[in-house]
């Protein structure tokens, strides 16, 4: 007991505590943005607006998981921008872009939440982390949301 008194004790003295959780007892500047890795910022969806997609509603799109694939119509390019008079957070709420691609098919990938790999003719290649569901009418809906920082 004595040497977990002593551990505990020599933690506090050193501030271990934000080594070990991670934590600053600082607040972050709120106006210091968080900076992309660049990985991220060599995807072609980091450069996709809604007005990217807006064309191609009714179009299809090849969406694959592993070894499968099911062909898909873009059905939906649906605004998600949180509305600015809405009290979710007493906080000023930071301006974004965010919309959701809503696709259709009758083919089923996998059960989970996943990233996706989407091909488009025009579009190319890129990756997206969607979610299906499964109406009564026996199609697919596949859906991603998009939120980029203004």
């Amino acid at each position: 007991m004595s040497g977990a008194m002593t551990a505990l004790a020599a933690g506090v003295a050193l501030n271990a505590g934000t080594l070990a959780f991670g934590q600053s007892l600082t607040k972050p500047d709120p106006k210091q943005d968080f900076q992309v890795p660049f990985q991220a910022q060599q995807s072609p969806i980091f450069f996709f607006k809604r007005e990217t997609f807006q064309p191609y509603v009714g179009g299809t799109f090849t969406i694959r998981a592993g070894a499968h694939s099911v062909e898909a119509t873009l059905k939906e390019v649906r605004d998600c921008t949180p509305n600015p008079n809405s009290k979710v957070t007493t906080a000023t709420p930071r301006k974004s872009d965010c919309f959701a691609l809503v696709f259709e098919s009758t083919g089923s990938l996998t059960d989970l939440t996943s990233i996706y790999t989407v091909d488009h003719a025009a579009l190319g290649t890129f990756d997206l982390f969607m979610t299906r569901r499964s109406p009564a009418d026996g199609t697919y809906i596949y859906e991603a949301v998009i939120n980029h920082a203004l």
